[in-house]
């Protein structure tokens, strides 16, 4: 995707989110995905309980909606005392179910009006349980003007009961995109914290009628009520708090004309004072917590360097201090303790994405969970304050991801439930780490999927170029690409310049080369290809969403002769356009208009033109398909109606699909499928298959 969105809003003005549908307590009979929870299984069993990989079913007979469908059981989460297990499921709306862990039984199931969409949730104390919901919303009279909208619900899983938080009121309105949860301590009882931009409060609380500030906001999650107690200052984004819920770091933001990235400035607070102690430019600058020793901050970033880092800044204005680096690959993200707010480990890029434990403990919990699932990927979070249960995750690029709840004192494990059960017992396609040299001599690392039980000789082919383009594909299981690999055909997902996690030299290297050197990258994949043997080159397709839908079509039409079709979902097809319609919808000089420029340079420009791949459709050759969400907030599906006309007037083949319902994200099964279905039958028609 071409933006990354990492919260919701948490209410706009006139728009209010359906309460949930039932909330009465369960009947005596349990959930099919909990059934496995009444049947506990040692540890050293989960490997053979689990084992998805070594049976022998044929995939291909498994239907695209095996694939299609959104996770069945997720976001698992544990409560603070470990008494409780919530879980949600996603059918033709999203239900979670609030597990009794010491009764052994389900205390209740809140089904949610089938628009909403479940992004996150988890537990803030030992009853309350806090889910995010966005749903698409269309402009009072104007329906082709939509914005993603969020909620945070406060469920109390003592009565089943629950209310939105952050809900607008006369003179308080909370601005979109703003509302975020802060600290679950810091209020009053019943209280947790959240901050948010609110416009319209009273003169007294110092606001000029009409503006908005950021706030730190004390919320009732019982009755929804909340309070201001803080004000920030005019370019405050945010703040970082302790253990204890006391705003120790404020951090404010501001894009200036001459430092294009903006600027990041870091204050700590000295009585009533918020003290400046270091300013940095750039985008990737992202402080994380404070330090062990409270007189600190933790920041990822590169600060200037090849790679980010992990970095402590301390208050007194030394500068920052190198605390960890990987010596090849970016640091990606940090782990730290849910209670006391020690820093447990640091996620590390490259294909592999290792963890590095910096906390022993920590360490062996997980470690004594990946030993009873070999070939996955683990992550133990969720844990209980006492240290005893926590949830674990586990997937691998060929096992799809399972839920556990484990018992660290009697050893012990269970399965909550798989996110794709009907994959669980099939075999999937082997998945291999792979790099390859391009035309000018530059390494580009890649995932490639084979078909399962077909020899990797002469496939057609299948490039899967990632969105972002900032972003990356990662080691966990992508339904996308199996799904293709197992129609026989092999896909290739290459980590081109201009992607995250190899380094900063990487990431910037795609800098205004959208449809030159990042497009070579995914073209010289299918160089390595045929030189491996592995494709075929007469039987080559191009397929990707967001970036990546911009990538099929700068394929299709800049590279004509490379690719015998090409599958857009959600791409750009006209690059002026698109910046144009983004400057419409934040102003033109906002940092999303500065980003665009940036990266891809200035709209009208020749420059530009050359690179959009709705102004050189005569050039096209292969076959083209657009599909695109109707509810797109970020890539106006105008965008793919503006392609299909390019080719229309020059007599060129293509299918427009439009998803009816859906957003940039594939978030529903029905439209997540029949992308699945469209992209089965049209790869059919121009690659065929081997061995299926």
């Amino acid at each position: 995707m071409l933006l990354v969105i990492d919260a919701y809003p948490a209410y706009i003005s006139g728009i209010r989110f359906a309460s949930p549908i039932s909330e009465k307590p369960m009947a005596n009979r349990l959930p099919i995905a909990l059934l496995s929870l009444l049947l506990a299984l040692p540890a050293s069993a989960l490997a053979q309980a689990t084992s998805s990989a070594d049976t022998t079913a044929t995939v291909a007979a498994l239907p695209a909606v095996a694939f299609g469908t959104v996770p069945a059981i997720d976001n698992v989460t544990l409560s603070l005392d470990g008494k409780l297990l919530a879980s949600a499921y996603v059918g033709k709306q999203v239900s979670i179910t609030i597990l009794d862990l010491v009764a052994r039984k389900p205390r209740h199931r809140i089904a949610f009006d089938q628009n909403m969409k479940l992004r996150s949730m988890g537990f803030v104390d030992d009853t309350t349980l806090l889910a995010n919901f966005s749903i698409t919303y269309a402009a009072q009279g104007d329906p082709d003007s939509k914005s993603e909208l969020g909620a945070t619900f406060a469920i109390n899983a003592e009565d089943g009961s629950s209310r939105v938080l952050m809900e607008a009121r006369e003179n308080n309105r909370v601005v979109p995109s703003s509302a975020r949860v802060a600290s679950r301590k810091g209020g009053g009882p019943g209280e947790i914290l959240m901050t948010a931009r609110l416009t319209d409060l009273p003169d007294a609380a110092g606001m000029i009628p009409g503006s908005a500030s950021a706030y730190i906001l004390a919320v009732n999650t019982k009755t929804g009520a909340f309070r201001p107690l803080e004000k920030g200052g005019r370019y405050t984004g945010g703040w970082l708090f302790d253990t204890e819920g006391r705003a120790q770091i404020r951090i404010d933001s501001q894009f200036r004309e001459m430092a294009k990235e903006g600027t990041t400035t870091l204050r700590y607070r000295k009585g009533d004072d918020w003290v400046q102690f270091h300013e940095a430019t750039g985008r990737d600058f992202n402080p994380i917590g404070l330090g062990a020793d409270g007189k600190s901050v933790l920041v990822i970033s590169a600060l200037g360097s090849d790679r980010k880092k992990l970095w402590t800044i301390p208050f007194d204005g030394s500068g920052p201090q190198l605390l960890f680096q990987d010596p090849d690959h970016d640091v990606e993200g940090a782990t730290t303790d849910r209670y006391d707010g020690r820093l447990l480990a640091v996620s590390i890029g490259g294909l592999e994405q290792r963890i590095h434990w910096l906390d022993a403990d920590a360490e062996g919990r997980q470690a004594s969970v990946a030993a009873a699932l070999p070939g996955r990927r683990v992550n133990v979070s969720g844990y209980s304050r006492d240290g005893r249960y926590a949830v674990a995750f586990a997937q691998s690029r060929t096992n799809p991801g399972a839920y556990f709840l484990v018992d660290f004192q009697t050893n012990r494990a269970e399965i909550v439930g798989q996110e794709y059960p009907t994959l669980a017992k099939s075999q999937l396609g082997p998945a291999k780490l792979v790099s390859y040299r391009t035309r000018d001599g530059y390494t580009v690392p890649a995932y490639l999927t084979l078909p399962p039980g077909i020899e990797a000789k002469n496939l057609p082919v299948v490039m899967l170029p990632h969105g972002g383009p900032e972003a990356r594909d990662s080691i966990s299981f992508d339904w996308w690409s199996q799904f293709v690999a197992t129609r026989g055909y092999a896909v290739l997902q290459p980590q081109f310049r201009g992607s995250t996690g190899f380094g900063e030299e990487h990431r910037k290297a795609g800098y205004r080369q959208w449809g030159r050197r990042m497009q070579d990258d995914v073209s010289d994949g299918v160089k390595y290809l045929v030189d491996q043997g592995i494709a075929d080159p007469a039987r080559v397709c191009i397929v990707g969403a967001s970036y990546g839908g911009y990538a099929a079509l700068a394929g299709a039409t800049l590279t004509p002769d490379l690719y015998r079709c090409a599958v857009s979902v959600a791409g750009v097809a006209d690059l002026t356009q698109m910046i144009e319609w983004v400057a419409s919808n934040g102003g033109p000089q906002s940092p999303a208009v500065k980003y665009w420029r940036q990266h891809i340079g200035d709209p009208g420009s020749a420059a530009v033109d050359a690179i959009s791949p709705a102004r050189h459709v005569e050039k096209a050759n292969a076959a083209v398909m657009l599909m695109h969400g109707k509810d797109d907030t970020v890539v106006p599906f105008e965008q793919s109606e503006i392609m299909a006309k390019a080719l229309q007037k020059q007599g060129k083949a293509y299918e427009l699909v439009r998803l009816d319902g859906e957003d940039h994200w594939l978030s529903r099964s029905e439209t997540r499928t029949r992308m699945l279905q469209e992209l089965e039958r049209f790869l059919g028609e121009h690659l065929g298959r081997t061995g299926r």
